[in-house]
């Protein structure tokens, strides 16, 4: 019996490339051997509630998903939601795709598909904030809600370069956070200005945050920027963009497994944002999921 592949995808996401190569996607899944299906995603969520309601471990061999952060999100919340542990292939076709980037996964469809037909399968962690999973960082403070603001048309166009653009437009709108913040049974209580929680090694392209991050370590690596004043902010970005931060004073840096961040002051202007996509409301419990995924990796 041929095994089965369903092909999920999000037709808004980066430039639309998998609309012009469904063809070719299908064909090189057909010439691996399996029999495919597809599901086009319709609407915000659309992705997770088809896997929640089609997609057992008995039905299905291989889940391929198309699309950026957020749409992988979207497939692996539904993935752990219904207890699959189906093995998960990746075309990162989105505009920020920073998964891929810490797995070692092409940015192009060739390249990608070449990996699952290298049959190359292991675990990898997750994270899970509240009631929902992340697959590479949660984050909080001056630039968390950039995703959710910037124009879908800019991104088009722009790609990354949408994110610098709305970032720089913040930096001079921001307002730091009262956090007490529990790593592991270490409480910090603190102004701060950014709050990064990461299992992948970069965020919105910046290669350089949590370069020493690895998905499978069983931990998080978490940045904790204190709360600078406004001529400060400009030197102390840069040396974050340029992975330079991890010795300054004005950054705590620690890896961890269970974090619970309060929010002292209200949470009413604060956007928690997991994998580009809005997150849960304050307080908040993240935890490390050690070897929750199968993921199709290169050798």
């Amino acid at each position: 019996m041929s095994k089965r592949a369903v092909l999920l995808y999000n037709p808004m996401s980066g430039n639309r490339k998998v609309l012009l190569n469904l063809d070719y996607i299908i064909n090189r899944l057909q010439k691996m051997g399996y029999t495919v299906s597809m599901y086009r995603s319709m609407s915000k969520g659309g992705i997770e509630e088809y896997i929640i309601n089609n997609i057992t471990n008995d039905n299905t061999d291989l889940i391929l998903i198309s699309g950026g952060d957020g749409t992988v999100n979207c497939c692996v919340n539904g993935m752990m939601k219904k207890g699959l542990t189906i093995p998960l292939g990746i075309l990162p076709l989105g505009t920020c795709n920073d998964l891929a980037y810490t797995l070692r996964i092409p940015e192009d469809i060739k390249g990608s598909l070449d990996i699952i037909e290298q049959g190359n399968v292991e675990k990898i962690d997750l994270g899970k904030v509240n009631n929902r999973y992340f697959i590479n960082i949660c984050n909080m403070g001056m630039f968390s809600e950039i995703s959710h603001t910037t124009d879908l048309e800019l991104k088009k166009s722009l790609g990354r370069l949408a994110y610098y653009i709305k970032g720089i437009e913040k930096i001079t709108d921001y307002k730091p956070m009262n956090l007490e913040i529990t790593i592991d049974g270490i409480t910090l209580e603190d102004m701060y200005v950014l709050v990064f929680v990461f299992n992948g090694k970069r965020a919105g392209g910046f290669d350089k945050l949590a370069k020493h991050a690895n998905v499978q370590d069983g931990m998080f690596d978490i940045i904790c920027i204190r709360d600078v004043l406004m001529h400060e902010i400009p030197v102390l970005f840069l040396k974050v963009l340029q992975g330079e931060h991890f010795n300054d004073q004005r950054v705590y840096f620690v890896k961890g497994k269970n974090i619970s961040i309060i929010c002292k002051d209200g949470q009413d202007d604060i956007i928690v944002d997991i994998d580009g996509e809005e997150g849960p409301d304050f307080p908040l419990e993240i935890n490390i999921i050690e070897g929750a995924l199968n993921v199709y990796i290169p050798k």
